[in-house]
């Protein structure tokens, strides 16, 4: 059996499964390199509640008001106040500002959704698999995926290329320029030159 067949049907998947995670990272750089050329303006609602006073864990707080106000998110920014305490609660797009008052127990809400494109960007950010929020850890576990697809496109496609005994000489020329193209842009910008 021919090697070739078999690594055109790997490039072909590592390639259709990879395509929408390249389109987002596509569309979200284009939204963060020209921010002008999109209505970024979040949509910003408050609330007020209460909680039990005299609260001194700042997690605890924000899993009471999660649980009361019927949202989830991933717990960011604890930060203990001279009153009570000031944290975050993030969804990709969702940013909840949570101020607490220690005295009287209230829990004042603030909650800015950005829309799809402020969404993507917040994905396009997302790292890793070590989060709190299990739609967050799937992204992360998702996204280490495609990029093994992508690295298996380039080692495919390098591969079928070096078959292809009549395309080697031109298959050099352009991989040689690629390289030089891409460490000249790195050491620009190490360097600061862009």
């Amino acid at each position: 059996m021919s090697t070739y067949p078999v690594l055109r049907t790997v490039h072909l998947l590592c390639g259709v499964f990879a395509v929408p995670a390249l389109l987002m990272y596509g569309l979200s750089a284009v939204q963060m390199a020209h921010s002008t050329w999109f209505r970024m303006k979040p949509v910003v609602t408050e609330t007020v509640s209460t909680v039990g006073a005299g609260m001194l864990d700042g997690r605890q707080i924000a899993e009471e008001t999660m649980a009361k106000q019927g949202f989830r998110g991933e717990i960011e920014a604890v930060k203990e106040t001279p009153t009570g305490f000031a944290l975050q609660v993030v969804v990709p797009g969702t940013v909840r500002e949570i101020t607490y008052e220690r005295n009287t127990g209230q829990v004042r809400v603030r909650t800015s959704v950005n829309g799809v494109m402020g969404m993507l960007n917040r994905l396009h950010h997302a790292a890793g698999v070590r989060r709190e929020y299990l739609p967050l850890r799937l992204w992360g576990a998702l996204m280490a995926v495609v990029a093994l697809a992508i690295m298996g496109l380039g080692i495919t496609g390098i591969w079928m290329w070096w078959l292809r005994k009549q395309e080697r000489t031109w298959g050099v020329i352009l991989l040689g320029a690629n390289l030089a193209y891409g460490l000249t842009l790195l050491w620009l910008i190490r360097a600061g030159g862009v």
